[in-house]
């Protein structure tokens, strides 16, 4: 119905006011005729923000990994492989890959936002004080019940070579002749966190020609993979490409997904193609290198699957294998355009190992070396099930009791240091401007969650 008043009023002095005249006019409209013209702009709802990148499947490939140690140090499990050493390549690309994504979001915000440098003093402390409870307490643990144990334990349980030199002080300290076993690897991390700021920054720094330094970086990423040696129990820079080579993918998924969001692009048929089969091509690279048997001294090295068919004899340096470009390649494909492998790798049960990961790592070696089951060919199965029942079993109750605990922690200090940060704002900006409107790759006016 549309109805039209027309009314009017009139007011003297001397008479109380007369309502004069009212008409209305009704009109009858057909339920099936439009309100609005055809050619009416109508504003719409904004579109949503795309959905975030599939990272769940993160925790299925540390799973795997940590399970890949426990069968590397059995012994008895896929002995002829040296997946272990995979496996460590694995968690170092993993960490670097993912702190270097929540680390460059966050600095993204901050620097289009000219954060002040108090801001960055408190997010920095933050950033630390997560890293240091991530890993700190558990491995203080570890090291305490290592202490206390006679030195025959220790021997069979961490490779303890000489009674008497397992010292408290060095162990916690890292010093490079007291990292026993598996504690070889925990420096070498730590050490990386203090070089992952420096280079997100320095890298953010260049704006428009963020790109360039990675082309020198990834040929000599690929240069070292390829001809220098590198081995467990080793310092930090044997191993620095390949924690480079995960804060570089990180940074490649960053700003693509950014483009991406930012422009609306969608991968056509063709598109899609190109990938997989770069994708699967790297996948496969990955089984060959990683599923070649070990030699034994005085033997020539076995030819992986790829090399055979391609270049042979193959050249070889001995040392951990090299597959963390290729791996950081799935990964990245796998978050922008994920299919059936991040789907496998979303199992919960390989995901349950990836959250309780950092416990198998530090703690498996007190089931493998133990003797509570037999060394009876016949009890393979036997074995098989107890190990890894056991290693369940205790490394859950260590999350529970130690690594959980410790990021709750770690969380109350984060809201503490927001608290404090918000108190008092600082003046001093950083020296350098951040223009989004300059950037290769614009940032989409939404925030983005780190």
């Amino acid at each position: 119905m549309v109805c039209e008043a027309i009314s009017s009023f009139s007011k003297s002095n001397k008479d109380p006011p007369v309502l004069e005249e009212i008409q209305v006019n009704v009109q009858d409209i057909p339920d099936t005729q439009q309100l609005i013209e055809p050619d009416a702009k109508v504003s719409m709802p904004p579109k949503s923000a795309a959905a975030p990148a599939k990272i769940l499947f993160l925790d299925g490939v540390r799973g795997l990994a940590a399970i890949l140690v426990v069968s590397q140090h059995s012994r008895e499990y896929l002995h002829d492989l040296d997946l272990g050493a995979c496996a460590v390549d694995t968690f170092f690309v993993l960490s670097s890959f993912l702190l270097t994504m929540i680390f460059m979001k966050k600095s993204i915000r901050m620097l289009s936002h000219n954060a002040s440098y108090r801001k960055w003093g408190f997010s920095l402390a933050d950033y630390f004080s997560k890293r240091f409870f991530r890993v700190y307490p558990l491995f203080a643990t570890v090291v305490l019940i290592i202490w206390l144990l006679p030195y025959e334990k220790q021997k069979q349980y961490f490779l303890v070579k000489e009674r008497g030199h397992f010292d408290l002080f060095k162990v916690l300290t890292f010093s490079f002749p007291h990292r026993y076993f598996v504690f070889w690897t925990l420096p070498l991390e730590i050490s990386y966190y203090f070089c992952l700021p420096v280079f997100v920054l320095g890298v953010l720094n260049l704006r428009r020609f963020w790109w360039v330094p990675f082309i020198p970086l990834y040929v000599w990423i690929i240069y070292a993979g390829w001809h220098l040696r590198r081995s467990s129990h080793s310092p930090l820079m044997p191993h620095f490409p390949t924690f480079l080579a995960g804060s570089m993918a990180a940074i490649l998924f960053v700003k693509l997904d950014l483009w991406m969001k930012a422009t609306g692009f969608e991968f056509n048929r063709l598109h899609k193609l190109a990938i997989r089969a770069i994708e699967y091509a790297a996948v496969a690279l990955i089984l060959s290198v990683c599923f070649r048997r070990n030699s034994h001294p005085g033997q020539p090295v076995e030819p992986t699957m790829f090399f055979h068919w391609v270049h042979k004899p193959e050249h070889d340096e001995g040392g951990f294998p090299f597959i963390s470009v290729p791996v950081t390649l799935v990964i990245v494909v796998e978050m922008l355009l994920p299919s059936c492998i991040s789907a496998m790798f979303e199992w919960s049960v390989l995901r349950y190992w990836g959250k309780i990961s950092f416990s198998v790592y530090l703690l498996h070696s007190f089931v493998v070396f133990s003797d509570i089951y037999g060394k009876d060919p016949s009890m393979y199965y036997d074995r098989l099930f107890t190990r890894f029942g056991l290693i369940l079993v205790l490394c859950t109750t260590s999350y529970y009791l130690v690594e959980y605990p410790s990021q709750l922690l770690a969380q109350r200090i984060t809201r503490v240091l927001t608290e404090q940060e918000a108190k008092g704002p600082g003046n001093l900006t950083l020296p350098f401007p951040f223009d989004t409107k300059r950037q290769f790759f614009r940032i989409p006016n939404m925030t983005q969650i780190a």
